[in-house]
């Protein structure tokens, strides 16, 4: 059977799985005529599934599994008070059931009611801490509210249950506040941009220079729409909603009295994020490139983007991708560290320039990363130290939890 899902736009509640319920099942029976409605609930078909409960002559009402099945049709076909009038009922014969107070949050929530909701994940999770819907539909609640840290904790605990919860884990990085900590050394800063940053983005993008080399293909109504983004330094949902990180490349001027001016140069980004093949895009462009020629600060940058990427996240790859005619920065690419992993001839079609575009497919490997002596030559002069692959990642800390 597959996990059946509740489709609402906020917040993103998911079911119990039929399939995961009757894994639970400890005298190794469950009467015909609920599984049968829980094959129709699988198949998609929850009116159906409700039909034929309401139909049969005999039930027994000391089962868990019918009530759950029904209180999830209900609360599909978006029955939400029929499906807290179920769950309440099969609680009263059957007692605590995690199951059963997880339909009742869901229903809670497809209400619009993020209090009675939380109490009722809470309860689940508590009841069952093997319950992994309810950890996450606890998590979904808090960040509808904006409860981020409330929705951190929450899945760190539920990692200490469930080591091996792919979803957990991959929430837990997601929201982790390393994201939004600043990078820097005495040169440049790399922050996650702020609603003050909008009239620099807007900058960078209305300037077609750098945008042809950045990237060309976001469309001026989309250029506009991403440089008017709220982003917020603090807030811990950037990775969450975008799958990408944004930051702010600012060079660092010592003034007098002690006294540091951050200007910003230049955006990075980690695009196209892909948490279970741990793979991100890597961007990074400044606007009067030519000013920073000679300076290594761009390469400074870069390093510092590694250094996060595969030693502070425990990405697996990283991959660049750069227009054919930009000749100089394929070549700066590969000098770093990748390796060229395709020529994609014609592959794009820029209808200003009316045509075709040629593009490299360039990629690191975190092996790679960690093999690479240039990348700690480099590493030694501009940033101080020496770039090594560590074993602190978040990734690697989870596979250890």
């Amino acid at each position: 059977m597959e996990i059946v899902w509740l489709n609402m736009k906020s917040p993103n509640c998911k079911l119990p799985d039929p399939a995961t319920l009757y894994e639970y099942i400890t005298d190794g029976r469950i009467p015909g005529y609920i599984q049968k409605a829980g094959d129709l609930l699988v198949a998609g078909e929850a009116k159906s599934c409700i039909d034929h409960l309401n139909k049969t002559n005999v039930k027994n009402v000391e089962s868990p599994w019918g009530w759950i099945i029904a209180a999830t049709a209900h609360c599909q076909l978006g029955n939400f008070k029929t499906a807290i009038e179920v769950a309440t009922r099969g609680l009263q014969y059957t007692g605590e059931n995690s199951y059963l107070l997880d339909c009742l949050g869901v229903a809670h929530a497809g209400l619009g009611d993020s209090s009675n909701a939380k109490i009722f994940f809470q309860k689940a999770g508590k009841k069952n801490p093997k319950n992994v819907n309810s950890i996450v539909n606890l998590v979904n609640i808090h960040l509808l509210c904006h409860e981020i840290e409330l929705a951190f904790a929450a899945l760190a605990h539920g990692l200490e249950d469930n080591p091996d919860a792919i979803e957990i884990r991959h929430l837990y990085i997601q929201l982790h506040p390393v994201w939004v900590l600043s990078i820097e050394n005495e040169r440049i800063r790399l922050r996650v941009r702020t609603p003050l940053d909008q009239q620099f983005v807007k900058d960078c993008y209305a300037n077609e220079s750098f945008m042809n080399n950045y990237n060309r293909y976001l469309s001026n109504s989309f250029r506009q729409s991403k440089s008017q983004q709220k982003a917020r330094h603090s807030d811990r949902l950037i990775v969450y909603k975008n799958k990408s990180i944004q930051w702010i490349i600012e060079k660092i001027d010592p003034l007098n009295a002690g006294e540091i001016q951050y200007t910003p140069i230049g955006l990075a980004s980690l695009a196209e994020i892909h948490w279970v093949h741990r793979r991100a895009e890597i961007l990074i462009g400044f606007p009067n490139a030519t000013k920073f020629n000679g300076t290594r600060i761009p390469l400074t940058a870069m390093l510092m983007i590694l250094d996060f990427a595969f030693n502070k996240i425990g990405f697996n790859k990283l991959t660049s991708v750069v227009y054919a005619e930009n000749s100089y920065a394929q070549r700066s690419t590969l000098a770093l560290g990748f390796k060229q992993e395709g020529f994609l001839k014609n592959h794009l079609f820029d209808q200003k320039l009316n045509r075709w575009i040629s593009i490299y497919q360039n990629s690191m490997l975190i092996e790679e990363f960690g093999e690479n002596a240039q990348l700690v030559n480099f590493s030694k002069r501009l940033l101080g130290y020496e770039l090594h692959l560590n074993q602190s990642s978040l990734f690697h800390k989870l596979k250890n939890f």
